[in-house]
C-alpha cells in the first residue's frame, strides 16, 4: 500500500512540474531528486523529491518550493550546492535545516525547519544575497547572489536532502533552467 501511495505522490508532483514548467518559462529552475544521483556513490532509497524555483525579474530573489517523501529517516537539512553533475560541491544556499544539530554560518539567516511528516513534505521560502554562504575554495563570496544565479543557469548546481541515515545526502538532483 505504501508503494502505491508513493507512486501516486510522484505522479501528482510530476504532473504539477510538467504543467507549470512552461508557465514559469526562462526564469525558473527545477530538479527531480533521487538517491541514484547522490555522489560519490548512489543511494538505494524509495525517497524522492522535487525542487521548483522562480527568479524575479531583477534577479535578486529566488522563490522556491522543495517537496520530498519516502525517505528512510528524518531530514536534517537541504541545500543548493555549487558542483557539476556527478561531483560533490560546497553548500551555497540553505533550503531548510533542523537546528540543532545543523546551523548555517552566523551571517546567514536561519532557514525554515525541514518537516519530517509521514507522506509528502513541503518547505517553501525565498533566497536573496543575504542567504549566500561563502565558498572561498570555489570563488563564491558571501552575498554573491549573481554568481550563484550564473552557476544555476550554467547547470553547475544541485539540490540535495540529507537525512539521519545518509548524512551526506539521501536524494539529489541537478538544477536545470
Amino acid at each position: 500500500m505504501m508503494k502505491r501511495g508513493l507512486s501516486v505522490a510522484v505522479a501528482v508532483v510530476a504532473a504539477v512540474f510538467v504543467l507549470t514548467g512552461p508557465v514559469l518559462a526562462a526564469d525558473s529552475f527545477g530538479a527531480r531528486l533521487r538517491g541514484v544521483e547522490e555522489t560519490p556513490v548512489p543511494i538505494s532509497t524509495a525517497g524522492q523529491g522535487f525542487f521548483f524555483a522562480t527568479l524575479n525579474t531583477a534577479e535578486t530573489q529566488l522563490d522556491y518550493t522543495l517537496v520530498y517523501f519516502g525517505l528512510g529517516s528524518n531530514v536534517t537539512q537541504s541545500h543548493i550546492h555549487f558542483g557539476q553533475p556527478g561531483i560533490s560541491g560546497n553548500i551555497v544556499l540553505f533550503l531548510c535545516a533542523n537546528n540543532p544539530p545543523i546551523t548555517p554560518p552566523a551571517a546567514v539567516p536561519t532557514p525554515p525547519a525541514c518537516p519530517n511528516n509521514p507522506g509528502i513534505n513541503t518547505v517553501s521560502g525565498f533566497l536573496t544575497a543575504s542567504n549566500v554562504v561563502a565558498v572561498s575554495g570555489q570563488g563564491i563570496g558571501a552575498g554573491a547572489f549573481a554568481d550563484v544565479v550564473d552557476a544555476m543557469k550554467g547547470i553547475v548546481t544541485y539540490v540535495n536532502v540529507h537525512t539521519t541515515t545518509f548524512g551526506t545526502g539521501e536524494i539529489r538532483g541537478v538544477l536545470t533552467h
